[in-house]
């Protein structure tokens, strides 16, 4: 099998605690870009904030594919000639469950964050709104480097459809509440929503079809790839789909217990935990030494 895409997670995985990759994984990525392997950054980001981590060589940041908000749009490298890039698959909350979930944050006097996106002619528009500053928005901020624009009337504005439906929104209940209100959205709203809680906490909610394994397919495609010549990394709950989906898949050695037994007995490998590079050497073992299990 010879790698001709390789998809990473950023936060645990490429990302270490201080936002920012190590030297040995900036040295990965480039060395699979020089030998013409393409490279996807997938994370539950924004676009904004999946590429900042490499705005350090804008060669690099300009080449990568970017999978964001867990997979709900995938745009593709820069273009050379033109500076723009396309939007390649894009997966938006259905409108009317958008507004329900909206509905039950109000009821339930939870904050959220509203996620939006635009594509117009002069690039992609994003911003994060909050109904109000919490504990929890406060830690999430400080984690992402997240800014907010906060409106107290974000539920009304929404609910009166002032504001057009997102890829995402975060629901962040209060400390300890997240297991419970996980469970209480399953019953309320079942296959109509896609979850997934990377960030303890901090519950990410999308499209039904939204996951990194579908935006891993994409992108596949768009390139003339089987997912057999595709090797994906990660480390959280979110990246399961995206490894499961590659025809290699690697989990971080850092990966949280519950991410662990969720794998196990899969055919999916184990690499170092990021303090020790553990995606650097998944990227020399597996793609760029080429020595597969």
């Amino acid at each position: 099998m010879v790698i001709k895409l390789v998809a990473f997670d950023l936060d645990g995985t490429v990302l270490n605690h201080s936002n920012t990759p190590s030297d040995a994984s900036m040295a990965a990525i480039r060395a699979l870009l020089d030998r013409g392997v393409a490279v996807a950054s997938m994370s539950g980001r924004n676009f904004e904030r999946n590429q900042i981590p490499f705005l350090c060589d804008l060669e690099v940041a300009d080449a990568l594919y970017a999978g964001c908000y867990n997979g709900a749009m995938v745009f593709s490298p820069k273009h050379v000639l033109n500076g723009g890039r396309k939007m390649m698959h894009e997966q938006r909350l259905p409108d009317d469950v958008f507004l329900s979930l909206i509905q039950y944050a109000a009821e339930q006097r939870m904050n959220f964050v509203y996620c939006r996106c635009d594509l117009h002619g002069e690039g992609i528009r994003e911003v994060y709104m909050t109904d109000r500053t919490t504990q929890m928005s406060r830690a999430v901020a400080v984690m992402t480097d997240m800014v907010y624009d906060v409106d107290a009337d974000l539920a009304q504005r929404i609910l009166a459809k002032e504001l057009t439906t997102p890829p995402k929104i975060m629901l962040l209940p209060k400390a300890g509440d997240a297991d419970e209100t996980v469970d209480e959205l399953k019953t309320i709203f079942g296959d109509q929503i896609y979850m997934a809680w990377a960030v303890a906490g901090r519950i990410e909610v999308m499209h039904p079809d939204v996951n990194k394994g579908a935006a891993l397919s994409a992108i596949a495609d768009h390139l003339g790839l089987g997912l057999g010549e595709v090797m994906a990394v990660g480390d959280g709950n979110n990246d399961l789909p995206m490894l499961r989906a590659a025809g290699l898949g690697i989990l971080m050695g850092n990966a949280d217990a519950a991410t662990q037994r969720a794998v196990a007995g899969e055919d999916i490998l184990r690499t170092d935990a990021i303090e020790r590079e553990g995606f650097a050497k998944a990227v020399h073992r597996y793609a760029l030494d080429q020595k597969l299990h």
